[in-house]
This record gives C-alpha cells, sequence and structure tokens, in this order.
C-alpha cells in the first residue's frame, strides 16, 4: 500500500513517446511523477508542472545507472514503475536497439526497481508477441509470446524478466493493442487512411479479401486501464498478464468502409488484389520508389504472410480483474468520424503528430554527446585550462592569464556546464541568454572583445577535436558540429552585440561589484541547468 498522507511517486519509462506523453499528463494531478526519457522534456514539448520531474537517461546506458539511482534515492524513491519504453521499427528485421531498449534497457529499469523497493511495476508488451491464431482461435492473457520475429522475441525477453523479478515486487505485463488518438498516431492506420483517401491510383485496393484484422485502443482506454492498476495495485496477483483491448478484431474492410463513408459521406467499393499478385505489387512499388516515381511505400514484404488472418482478441480475464471496459464511442470503427474530423479541421496538426509518430529513430546524437561531455569533463577542462593559460597565448588572452586559477576554473566551468544545458535540451537560446551575463562581466573587467571570442572559439575546437578523436562518436562530426560549434558561434555573435552596444555607455565602477557577486550564484544555476535531471521551476 501507500504510505498514508504521502502523494505516490510514479516513474514512467518512454515518457516523451506518444503513449508516455498522454499518460502523463493525466497523471501528474493526483501523483508525483518521475519521467524519464531519452529527450529533454523541451523537445519533447512538454512543459513543466509542479509535480513533474524529468529524468534524460538512455535506460540501456548502465554508465549513467549509478547516477540515476542515486537522485531517484534522494528525491524520495518511487512506488510505482510504468515501463513504456521501447522498440519497433515496422522493417521485421534485426536491430541492435531490441537488444540494447527492449531487453538490456528492460533489465536495468527492473534491477532500478528491485534497488529503489518498489511496490509495482507494470511492463508494456504487446499483443504483436503473440502468433496471429488459426482455425478461429483467439489470443488472450494465457496465450504464449510466440511470434518469432526481433520485436516479439524481444517483448517475450521483457515478459520473462518481469516474472522473474516478480519475487521482489508486484510485477503486471500488460500487452496492447494498436494504439490510437482522435489524431491516429498509429502508423498503420495512418497510412491505410492517407491512401485511401487520396484519390490516387491505389486507393481502393485492399491486399486479398480485405479480411487481414487486428484489434485497436483508444488512448483514452488504455491510460483509464493503466491508472486503474495503479489504483488497485493491492489487489493485484505478485505476477499477472493483462490485454489492454477491446474484444474480437478489425478488418482493413470494415476500416475501408467506415473510412470512406465517413469522409466522402457514401462508402467507396474497394477492389481486392489476390494474395499471389501483393508481394509483385511490393517489389514494383519499392522500384518505382528509388526512381522517385511514387512516394516510397509503407508496405513491407513481411506484411504479406498476414493478409486475410486475424488476430482475434479475448480479454476477458482483463475486464473482469480491473473492473476494467473498453468504451464503446471509443471504438475504431465509431471514432474514425472523430479521427476524420481532426483531419479536416486541424490538418496541419494531424501531419505533425502523425509524422512524429512515424519517426522510429533511437539514436539522440544530443544525448550521446551530452553523456560523454560529462563522462570526459574533467579531462576536457583540463585541455582548456592548459591551453588558454599556457605561456604561448600570453599575448592572445592577457586578461584571462591575469586571473586566479580558481576564477578561471569556475569561468571554464560556467561556459562549460551551459553548453552541456544547451546541448541537453536542443534549446540555444539558454545560451544566449546566459553568454549576455557573461559578456557584461567580462566588459567591465577590461576584456577586449576579441579576447573573449577567441576564448570561446578556441574552447570548442578543443571539445569538438576531442569528442571526434572518440570511438563512441564516430560518424557523428556533422552532429558534433550542429550541437556545439553552432551554439558556440550563436554565444560569439552575441558577445560582439553586447560589447557594440555597452562599449563607452555604461559606468563600469558601479557594475564591477554587482558583477561579481552575480557571477558565483549564475554559476549554480547554469549547473541546474545542465544536470541530467530537471526540477520544476516558476516560469517568469
Amino acid at each position: 500500500m501507500f504510505l498514508k498522507g504521502k502523494k505516490p511517486t510514479i516513474l514512467i519509462t518512454g515518457a516523451s513517446g506518444f503513449i508516455g506523453r498522454y499518460f502523463l499528463d493525466v497523471v501528474k494531478e493526483k501523483y508525483s511523477v518521475i519521467a524519464v526519457a531519452r529527450r529533454s522534456s523541451t523537445e519533447a514539448g512538454v512543459p513543466f508542472h509542479p509535480n513533474i520531474r524529468w529524468v534524460q537517461w538512455n535506460i540501456s546506458n548502465k554508465l549513467r545507472y549509478n547516477e540515476v539511482m542515486g537522485y531517484l534515492i534522494g528525491s524520495g524513491g518511487v512506488d510505482v514503475v510504468i515501463h513504456l519504453a521501447g522498440f519497433y521499427d515496422y522493417e521485421y528485421n534485426e536491430n541492435t536497439e531490441y537488444e540494447q531498449t527492449n531487453i538490456i534497457g528492460t533489465r536495468n529499469v527492473l534491477e532500478l526497481s528491485r534497488q529503489l523497493d518498489v511496490k509495482h511495476f507494470v511492463f508494456a508488451s504487446s499483443l504483436a508477441a503473440c502468433k496471429f491464431p488459426v482455425n478461429g482461435k483467439i489470443v488472450n492473457e494465457e496465450s504464449l509470446p510466440d511470434a518469432d520475429f526481433a520485436y516479439a522475441r524481444s517483448k517475450k525477453a521483457g515478459e520473462e524478466m518481469c516474472e522473474s523479478y516478480s519475487k521482489y515486487f508486484k510485477c503486471s505485463v500488460v500487452r496492447f493493442a494498436a494504439v490510437f488518438s482522435d489524431y491516429c498516431e498509429y502508423t498503420p492506420l495512418f497510412q491505410f487512411i492517407s491512401t485511401w483517401l487520396s484519390g490516387k491510383w491505389d486507393s481502393r485496393i485492399l491486399g486479398g479479401k480485405g479480411e487481414s484484422a487486428i484489434t485497436y485502443i483508444h488512448i483514452h482506454d488504455l491510460i483509464r486501464l493503466l491508472f486503474i492498476m495503479i489504483e488497485k495495485h493491492k489487489d493485484l496477483p505478485q505476477f499477472g498478464k493483462y490485454i489492454a483491448s477491446p474484444d474480437g478484431s478489425v478488418s482493413h474492410k470494415d476500416l475501408f468502409y467506415v473510412t470512406t463513408r465517413d469522409y466522402y459521406g457514401a462508402p467507396e467499393n474497394p477492389s481486392f488484389m489476390p494474395r499471389h499478385f501483393i508481394m509483385p505489387g511490393i517489389i514494383v512499388k519499392k522500384a518505382l520508389g528509388k526512381l522517385h516515381l511514387v512516394s516510397k511505400p509503407f508496405e513491407k514484404l513481411w506484411m504479406v504472410k498476414y493478409v486475410d488472418i486475424k488476430l482475434n482478441v479475448d480479454s476477458t480475464k482483463t475486464r473482469q480483474l480491473l473492473d476494467w471496459e473498453p468504451t464503446p464511442r471509443y471504438h475504431i470503427l465509431r471514432r474514425m468520424i472523430y479521427l476524420l474530423d481532426k483531419l479536416k479541421s486541424q490538418p496541419n496538426e494531424w501531419m505533425l503528430k502523425n509524422e512524429a509518430a512515424k519517426r522510429k529513430d533511437p539514436h539522440r546524437p544530443s544525448l550521446a554527446i551530452y553523456e560523454q561531455l560529462i563522462q570526459d569533463e574533467g579531462l576536457i577542462e583540463k585541455k582548456i585550462l592548459d591551453y588558454i593559460l599556457g605561456k604561448e597565448n600570453s599575448e592572445r588572452f592577457p586578461n584571462y592569464q591575469r586571473i586566479t586559477v580558481k576564477e578561471f576554473r569556475m569561468a571554464i566551468s560556467s561556459l562549460y556546464h551551459l553548453l552541456l544545458a544547451s546541448v541537453r535540451s536542443a534549446e540555444r537560446s539558454l545560451m544566449q541568454h546566459y553568454i549576455d551575463e557573461i559578456a557584461l562581466n567580462r566588459f567591465t573587467s577590461g576584456f577586449e572583445v576579441k579576447e573573449m571570442t577567441d576564448a570561446i572559439s578556441s574552447f570548442g575546437e578543443i571539445i569538438m577535436s576531442h569528442l571526434a578523436s572518440k570511438e563512441e562518436m564516430k560518424g557523428m562530426r556533422q552532429n558534433i558540429y550542429d550541437t556545439i560549434g553552432l551554439t558556440l558561434q550563436l554565444a560569439i555573435d552575441e558577445i560582439e552585440d553586447v560589447y557594440e552596444n555597452l562599449d563607452q555607455k555604461i559606468s563600469i565602477e558601479n557594475f564591477a561589484t554587482i558583477a561579481k557577486k552575480r557571477e558565483i550564484e549564475r554559476s549554480d544555476e547554469i549547473r541546474k541547468l545542465s544536470a541530467f535531471y530537471q526540477e520544476y521551476r516558476e516560469e517568469a
């Protein structure tokens, strides 16, 4: 049970993803939430909230594990973990991310949960982990995760790890149906709708007899189920499997009928492509796509094996255990009219949300660079210090060489952490905001503009050279320049603007004392901004 009088703390992995963002928006009002994601809250478009703390962590990175655990313990611990982070790319082939994120990452989060002594761990699995049943059979809570492709195998591994860890805390495996919102945000469904309403030559073609079928669940119904699991955690078994899905399945033919009816006012008649023509058709479309004669097709060759096969589901046990029912008005066939209304009334937002859902790039270059900068901070700062304070540069940096080593270390550390904050958050405005004050301080101390901009330029060159020499950063030269080179060029431009505007316009004597005191305060502020976690702060 949760401690009486204490607001329970929910940790959500994958908080910047489609499901994570919707879930976060609901639970933040009732619970204290720790959101874990590779992206920053700024990149994810999640505003600051008093009940949300944001932890930027690639869950497969074991090097940051102890740091994250220390922060979570220091923040009061965690009661429930909702593990939504996962990778899927529709390519049906092997990808190192299945091992890194779905298996190693899940193991790291489970072990973290064990050390934090959490009460309940909820694992987001998928109905896709189960083979499509044959001869009228169904998939239910007892079905094995026996589908044999990379994603399915990674989810099977996750389910098995959860069962193993259930000796430490309650573990609930939830197999999701295809999750959609009123803006769609489920890539295959988005592709179907886009094709069927395009008016192009293939807009009425359905594969086979149009009987390919899976189940769909609206994001609101899924979130309600997860919310119930948190509320009823003490009544759940030590280990259990659940299905987040309506019963039955929905075929492509049914979706086509409802989509065209609700969009045009009357249903279109589909044309059915015999199964033996589908594979050659996909190959031809791929070839034409490579020649840029048609758009690149979404259809993959592996999809042919599922033509006219139904993934029929029975979620009776889940509904009874949780006293939960999918909302009838959220059923995909009833909800399609709302999706199409969003498509018509808000086409730009519709496209932005669905394009975002299509992007499955798990690699966050900015996070990889940030983590490398954190790891090598001491070594890089020493290189900068040795270069700027070196005798060979005494004429180039005379004022820097006159200040104490302690002051210089503070100045370099502040700038380094300012860069860290900009890289982590992908928000260059942080650099511009604080560089104004730094430049003002240097101005009052008698620094010439060229000395300061040369120092910033050298600072950037040393960092970029160091990163480029690292094996871990191989192939990221352009990313390094984009996140560091361009950011520091903006800083240089800002410094030149400050000097141009301030020259001979202020009383240096009156400002110097204030600037000195402000430098220490500013250094503390910047360090907080550069941390891998982001606490709530009141916005001005």
